[in-house]
């Protein structure tokens, strides 16, 4: 099967027959019609005004979505209570009961809702902004979010970026998990062996071996190391590695090239992986790339930043825009205007200097494999958004990426494992796939 950009479009699209189960109608701005019913409708324009009206010091903004699209963006100083949640939490808005609210979701439906049920409980000033945060965004005004959604663009070799937050555009896979609900229960593969074939210095040959429902798999992975690189200075630990695993499954071949980079400083460790899958000895298919900036201690603010390249670039091209992009991103964090975000431009200034130093080292030693990439996508994080990446994982595992986030983050092998073993006809579960590639513990 044909494998397109692991984008967000690819995401949502695993995620749409969710939709018409869970999720309710999408209302246009258009739709909407003013009600005599308690409260009214405004305008983004007219909420941006009242909003900046020094004169209304008790107005509350009120968003009623769900949690995971809060933390993913959400108007500044906006309350969140969802909309489901709205009736038995009402006694904590009891003393806003006469003081105007703005009430905002995603596109203007919710919101309705949430209007009509505190007329109900005789809220006096009640206001509905139409089109929802959506709406906000279109009219330029800006957004409390640590995620975006960036588009490169190749115009006669000038870099241009479109930069926008990142917001849910439809129902996560795992609603249950979203919601703090019990996920389903999952098959997991059992009696996995593995056995060496064949072992030398930079080259092994492996069989895996392990049950799903009563039948066996066999599994055969061939890991090649092409290059390897190592730079140790008073400050910083730099080590990079370029490996060729080819993986066969009964009949099927998957063959991909993977790049592993690490940057290890006593104030932060910064990790950058490459999955690269060859179209021919020249040119790469597509290219899937995370990297991740962790600072030293426990950080609370988590970035997630999903690049998307619209132009064919060379592999360290691909980490040259990558570093132009984490730049671009740490300005915005840090013209905000809120010191909580401002904390993430430190970060993002990081990976944009050892991303650049990658594509020097990738440009000079590693020549031979500096090939053309047609597909390219990148997520980047500061530090490592694990809720964020749970609604990210299993649909990753729908397109054979799984192992990927499962090198990273192991504990979601189990889930993808079921996932993977449903929606693929190689029955090759996603445990397993990370157990061979040396992903688990």
């Amino acid at each position: 099967m044909k494998v397109r950009k692991m984008t967000v479009s690819i995401i949502l699209v695993t995620m749409l027959l969710m939709v018409f189960v869970l999720m309710p109608p999408v209302v246009a701005e258009e739709q909407v019609q003013p009600l005599n019913e308690g409260f009214r409708n405004i305008t983004v324009d007219v909420a941006y005004g009242m909003m900046t009206d020094d004169s209304l010091q008790d107005l509350v903004i009120l968003d009623v979505r769900y949690q995971y699209e809060y933390e993913m963006g959400h108007l500044y100083d906006a309350v969140l209570i969802p909309y489901d949640e709205l009736e038995t939490r009402i006694v904590e808005l009891e003393e806003y009961v006469n003081d105007e609210i703005i009430v905002y979701c995603r596109s203007g439906y919710r919101s309705q809702i949430a209007c009509q049920i505190l007329a109900e409980h005789n809220f006096t000033k009640v206001c509905n902004m139409l089109g929802g945060i959506l709406a906000w965004i279109e009219a330029g005004y800006s957004i409390y979010t640590t995620s975006h959604h960036i588009i490169v663009n190749m115009e006669e070799e000038e870099i241009l970026l479109q930069i926008e937050p990142l917001l849910p555009h439809l129902e996560p896979i795992c609603v249950p998990c979203v919601l703090n609900q019990s996920c389903p229960s999952v098959n997991e593969p059992s009696n996995i062996t593995f056995t060496m074939l064949e072992q030398e210095e930079n080259h092994t040959v492996t069989l895996l071996t392990y049950d799903v429902n009563g039948t066996t798999f066999d599994v055969t992975i061939a890991h090649a190391l092409l290059w390897s690189y190592n730079e140790v200075t008073d400050e910083l630990n730099r080590t990079a590695s370029f490996i060729s695993t080819e993986i066969t499954a009964e009949d099927m071949t998957l063959q991909f090239y993977s790049l592993s980079y690490m940057g290890q400083h006593k104030e932060y460790n910064l990790t950058l992986y490459t999955m690269l899958t060859p179209l021919n000895s020249e040119t790469y298919n597509s290219s899937f790339t995370i990297m991740n900036y962790a600072p030293a201690g426990k950080s609370e603010l988590v970035s997630l930043e999903i690049v998307e390249f619209n132009s064919s670039v060379t592999l360290s091209q691909q980490y040259a825009i990558l570093g132009k992009v984490a730049k671009e991103v740490g300005k915005i964090y840090e013209k905000s205007g809120d010191e909580t975000l401002q904390q993430l431009a430190k970060g993002y200034y990081t990976m944009e200097k050892e991303a650049k130093y990658l594509s020097k080292l990738v440009e000079k030693q590693l020549q031979e494999y500096n090939g053309e990439i047609l597909n390219g996508s990148a997520v980047l994080m500061d530090p490592e958004p694990l809720c964020t990446l749970c609604q990210l994982a299993c649909p990753l595992a729908a397109i054979g990426a799984c192992w990927l986030v499962c090198w990273l983050f192991w504990p979601m092998c189990v889930y993808c494992a079921t996932l993977m073993f449903y929606l693929t006809e190689l029955g090759l579960g996603c445990m397993a796939a990370c157990a061979l590639l040396g992903a688990c513990p």
